[in-house]
This record gives structure tokens, C-alpha cells and sequence, in this order.
């Protein structure tokens, strides 16, 4: 059984989104400021937010262009709206808009967006591509919360800072509760699950879960593996991949969306730049997401796309060797 560090207690599967309610209705409460903006989308808790503030709720319906601006005006006069859709929608439908009418000026807008491989709405509505276009997008933090408490510290800590920020809501299958409720959140810092001098799993999102089931497997051949968990996105935790680098020379990243401009490009990128090291991007390649709505057939997925603990296993043992043959040569 492996060994895990503080604020690690490893429990049963929770949706992060009541997380995310949770967050959203507690600072809604304390700040009067917050407004929901919706995009014919629904909103975390709409329910609540219909019976007890329905005058701090705009709803702008189909016209997420349109969206951005009202929230950019909204955010000027010194609200802080909160707009909840996919994300291709909220941010890639109205990129323009978001870029000038938030991004520019650092309007203090949040989004909410919804994406991963996992979906009942398919191809045109569930993508995975949302990281790597948000990540070029000046001004902008970019969070990615592993299980419920993660979001909902997320959710809060999004909701304190001042600036634009995406909070990626993942389409998957529901990740175990990882973090203990005391666990210390903060917005571009990673945090180490579990320490291992062969090899470093780097996972955000839902793959978190998948990492920490696959610990057992490598540990059961005799491998020492650690678990470092990226949140945050955008900025990149720098020191902690190097760090990361140093304990285990070896580094597999783990995300529920392309390996193009995501997670793990931009950990290479840090590598590259800093303390190299052999390295496996584990994600989903150059293709579309898909439709996974009944749960055999997001088990499917999960092999299709090579998201299992099992993959996780086979990448890091490749990586392993990487760096094993990389010592035959020194």
C-alpha cells in the first residue's frame, strides 16, 4: 500500500462539481458583488440561485459573444460575474470577445467551462482541446481542480483573486476524493501527492485518480513512483516541475484533454529550459473527443483514448527505461 503525504486521504468517488456549488453559493453569500451569468447553459446550483438571488442573475442565452461582453461591462463597474458554459463555448465561441473586452484590460471575469474526453453531447459540444487554446491567452489563470475539494478550494480561491480565470470542469467519470479538507490550496502551486525517486507521475484533472490507482500496480513490480498534482495550468508551478525532475529524472504527464498545447507541452517546455529529463505525455492524441454517455461505454473510451491506470503504468515504465538507457550512455 502506498504511502501518501499530508492532506492525502484516499476516499470514495464525488463529483467535483458540489464542489463547485458549494464554493459559488458561500461566496455569493459574503460578497454581493458576485453575479451568475448564464449562456443558456444552466449554472452550478441554479436552483439556489433562482430562489434566493435571481436579481444577480443574467442570463444572455445563446450569444456567448455577447456574453463576454456583458460580463467585461459588468466586470468594469466592479462586478465579478461569473459565466458558466462548455468551454468552447464561454471562451472559444467568443475569443475574440474575450480577449478584448476581459483579457486585455484584466477584467475580473471567471469562467466555468466544461470539457474532456468524457460527454454525453459528443464531438460538437464535448471537447479536449480547450487547454491549448486558453493557455495562449494572455492574463489568463487557468485551474484544473482532481477531485471535490479541489474544487471547491479552487472555485474559492478563483472567486478571491482578482483577474480574469478559467476553472475547467472535466467531463469523466467521477474521481475518487483525494485531499483531506484542511488540504492548502493556492493558485499556481502543485502539490505533491505521494514522492518517488524512479519516476514522477505529473497528473491534473480526473487523471489523478488514475495515477493513484496506478501506483499500486508499479509498486506491486517494485517501483518507487511519485504523484506531483497540477491544478493550476496556467501559471505553471516551475519550481515543482524541476523539483520533480530532480528527485526521479524521469516524468510522465497525465491529462484528460490533447496532448497538443496542454499539461504536458508545457512541462516539457519547463524541462527543456531548465533541468531535461525523459519524459512521456499521456493524454489524447490528435483527435476528437467522443460520446460516452452510458458507463460501458466511457470504460470504452478510457481504452481508446489510453487514460487507464493500466496505460499509466506502461508509460511509466517506458520512461524508465528512457533514463535508464540514457545512463548506459553516460
Amino acid at each position: 500500500m502506498a504511502t501518501y503525504g499530508k492532506h492525502i486521504q484516499i476516499g470514495e468517488p464525488v463529483l467535483p462539481a458540489k464542489g463547485i456549488e458549494k464554493a459559488l453559493k458561500a461566496g455569493a453569500l459574503k460578497d454581493p458583488r458576485i453575479l451568475a451569468v448564464l449562456e443558456d447553459m444552466g449554472f452550478p446550483g441554479i436552483d439556489w440561485w433562482t430562489e434566493n438571488m435571481p436579481e444577480r442573475m443574467v442570463e444572455v442565452g445563446i450569444a456567448e459573444q455577447n456574453g463576454a461582453v456583458v460580463a467585461g461591462a459588468l466586470a468594469a463597474e466592479g462586478f465579478v460575474p461569473v459565466i458558466y458554459s462548455f468551454l468552447f463555448a464561454n471562451v472559444g465561441r467568443a475569443l475574440n470577445q474575450v480577449r478584448q473586452s476581459i483579457l486585455v484590460d484584466r477584467f475580473n471575469v471567471k469562467f466555468i467551462g466544461r470539457e474532456g474526453a468524457w460527454g454525453e453531447v459528443g464531438i460538437s459540444h464535448n471537447t479536449i482541446e480547450g487547454v491549448g487554446f486558453s493557455r495562449v491567452l494572455p492574463n489568463l489563470v487557468i485551474l484544473n481542480p482532481s477531485d471535490v475539494v479541489e474544487a471547491e478550494k479552487a472555485t474559492e480561491a478563483m472567486l478571491q483573486y482578482h483577474g480574469p480565470v478559467l476553472l475547467r470542469q472535466e467531463s469523466s467519470p467521477t474521481p475518487v476524493r483525494v485531499f483531506t479538507d484542511d488540504y492548502p490550496f493556492n493558485i499556481g502551486k502543485a502539490y505533491w501527492v505521494k514522492e518517488g525517486s524512479d519516476a514522477t507521475i505529473i497528473a491534473t484533472g480526473y487523471m489523478l485518480t488514475e495515477a493513484i490507482a496506478a501506483i499500486d500496480l508499479l509498486e506491486a513490480e517494485g517501483l518507487d513512483v511519485g504523484i506531483l498534482n497540477m491544478c493550476t495550468l496556467k501559471p505553471l508551478d516551475v519550481g515543482a516541475i524541476i523539483e520533480a525532475s530532480e528527485r526521479s529524472g524521469a516524468i510522465v504527464t497525465a491529462e484528460n484533454a490533447s496532448i497538443i498545447g496542454g499539461l504536458g507541452e508545457g512541462v516539457a517546455a519547463v524541462l527543456a529550459e531548465n533541468l531535461p529529463a525523459p519524459m512521456v505525455r499521456v493524454g489524447i492524441e490528435d483527435e476528437f473527443s467522443q460520446s460516452g454517455l452510458i458507463t460501458p461505454e466511457r470504460d470504452d473510451l478510457k481504452i481508446h483514448f489510453g487514460l487507464r491506470a493500466e496505460d499509466l503504468v506502461v508509460s511509466v515504465k517506458e520512461c524508465i527505461a528512457k533514463k535508464e538507457r540514457l545512463r548506459c550512455r553516460d
